[in-house]
């Protein structure tokens, strides 16, 4: 049973994603432009689909059990801000490219993400008191460790603004989320590329990597080459989203016969200490 909850659980976050992807290209198809992120589609007829596609992702995120301490912090941390993405809104785009102007507005920013704190809090809460009246609770390598509290370094950050520059958060912490998903999610392909073992899967994980890496270095490209070009966030963001796509369903292929990687969690460990 827990073998067939993982199957699902990866296929599923893949299935978000085309979720996602379907909705952008439906909203473009009857639209006389691309929207300068996919972001911005938020205001659009994709608004529904948008929010739904990255709280369930947000949420099978954290569920998941990475196959370290290490990667299931990044994890974690990439769908706690998948929800803080969806939940406020970039700027209000300029033009809606002909499509109908839904009226959506950014009013319910601020108490949905409030909403997501007292959630997470209460599923945090639930979840040590668990740990700790069964005695189940896992202990941490160092880089696990220092990941916890990089995690929750950042979202005490994102507390404080929330709670006494709310204005602020509202304008930036769409932005400031996204690249931090992004940056966690980056994290989590090097730390495969790292770990896993010789053979057929080893080349593919890198080579994913390499191209997030490269497309990240695209986006600076673009910025300082071709100015006024407009579009190069929604170009970089396909890419990626694409790019873990692919990571995804790739691990799911490999995985598909077992719930983790096989070898012990402090090898792995020392592998990301020496490449380090």
């Amino acid at each position: 049973m827990a073998l067939e909850t993982y199957r699902y659980l990866r296929g599923g976050m893949a299935v978000m994603i085309v979720l996602l992807g379907a909705a952008v290209l439906i909203e473009r198809s009857g639209a006389s432009c691309w929207q300068t992120s996919i972001s911005a589609y938020y205001f659009t007829s994709a608004h529904a689909v948008f929010i739904a596609s990255l709280c369930a992702l947000g949420a099978m995120l954290i569920v998941y059990k990475g196959n370290s301490d290490t990667e299931d912090v990044l994890l974690n941390l990439a769908g706690v801000l998948a929800f803080v993405v969806a939940m406020v809104p970039t700027s209000r785009p300029l033009s809606l490219c002909g499509t109908v102007d839904l009226g959506i507005g950014d009013q319910s920013a601020i108490p949905n993400t409030w909403a997501v704190v007292i959630a997470l809090v209460v599923s945090r809460v639930g979840a040590w008191w668990m740990h700790r009246h069964t005695g189940t609770a896992s202990p941490r390598s160092a880089l696990g460790t220092a990941a916890t509290w990089g995690q929750r370094l950042l979202l005490a950050v994102g507390l404080g603004a929330l709670t006494f520059a709310p204005q602020w958060f509202r304008a930036n912490a769409h932005g400031v989320a996204a690249v931090a998903m992004f940056t966690a999610i980056i994290a989590t392909v090097a730390i495969t590329a790292i770990v896993v073992d010789a053979g057929r899967y080893r080349p593919v994980y890198r080579s994913i990597l390499v191209a997030m890496v490269l497309t990240l270095m695209a986006a600076v490209c673009l910025h300082l080459v071709l100015d006024g070009f407009n579009h190069a966030v929604i170009l970089v963001e396909a890419a990626l989203i694409g790019e873990f796509a692919a990571y995804w369903m790739v691990q799911t292929v490999e995985l598909w016969g077992t719930t983790v990687r096989v070898g012990a969690v402090t090898g792995r460990d020392t592998r990301l200490l020496r490449a380090l």
